[in-house]
Parts: structure tokens; sequence; C-alpha cells
């Protein structure tokens, strides 16, 4: 038991740095989101926008990426709480939206979420 734990310590050694090159280490929640987003700098778009930076940012206005005629229409600008609240339900905030999940209702889930786009989107201040 005590060398298996040994043995994992350096796994969270990185974790706790960062990951690779101190980057942010990916929380389990934002796993599910990485389905259809990604989060690094200059990372490629998908079935959604990459999401780097995204904190500040008026919604629908990324380029490359086809925003549905209601997100672009939307007016949001994304802060925390504009964040929490499509999250936890994005038909109900943005009706027409082209985002295809339908909502995480677990505050906990939700505050890691977005705790971590808002610690990327602070990274582009560095």
């Amino acid at each position: 038991m005590t060398s298996r734990i040994l043995a994992l310590l350096p796994l969270a050694a990185v974790g706790a740095c960062g990951g690779p090159q101190g980057k942010t280490a990916m929380p389990e929640p934002v796993r599910q989101c990485a389905l259809c987003h990604t989060f690094e700098k200059g990372g490629a778009r998908m079935a959604g926008p990459n999401l780097f930076g995204i904190v500040g940012e008026k919604a629908g206005v990324r380029p490359g990426f086809a925003f549905s005629p209601a997100m672009k229409a939307s007016g949001i600008v994304w802060s925390p709480e504009a964040l929490d609240a499509f999250i936890a339900a994005p038909q109900k905030m943005i009706p027409g939206t082209r985002m295809a999940f339908a909502g995480e209702r677990d505050p906990a889930r939700r505050r890691t979420i977005v705790d971590y786009i808002q610690s990327i989107s602070s990274e582009t201040n560095k």
C-alpha cells in the first residue's frame, strides 16, 4: 500500500503544478466539455469553439466558428456568472443555440468548469 502511494506522488506533483509545461491540469468535470471544445491557446475548433481566453469576450464573435444566429444576437459577455448560467441550461439561457449539451445540474461541477475556463482565460494576460 505504501509503495502504491509513493508511486502516485509524481503524478500528484504534476497535477499540482498544472501539468506539463505549467499548463492548468484539466479537472474531471471539464473532460465532458473537451468532447466538443479545445482549451489551449490557438486550439482548433471542434463541434464547439475553442474556449481559451473566453472570459470577458462577447458571445458569438470568435473568428473561424459558425455560431448560431441566437448566439451571435445574444449580446452576452462571458463572465463567470454568464458561463455558470449557460452551462446549467444552454437552451434556457440562449434559446436557439446549437450547443447540444443539455446542461450540468450540479453546481459544484459547474463551478469547477467555470473556474477552469476562468483560469485559462487569465493565462491570456500573461
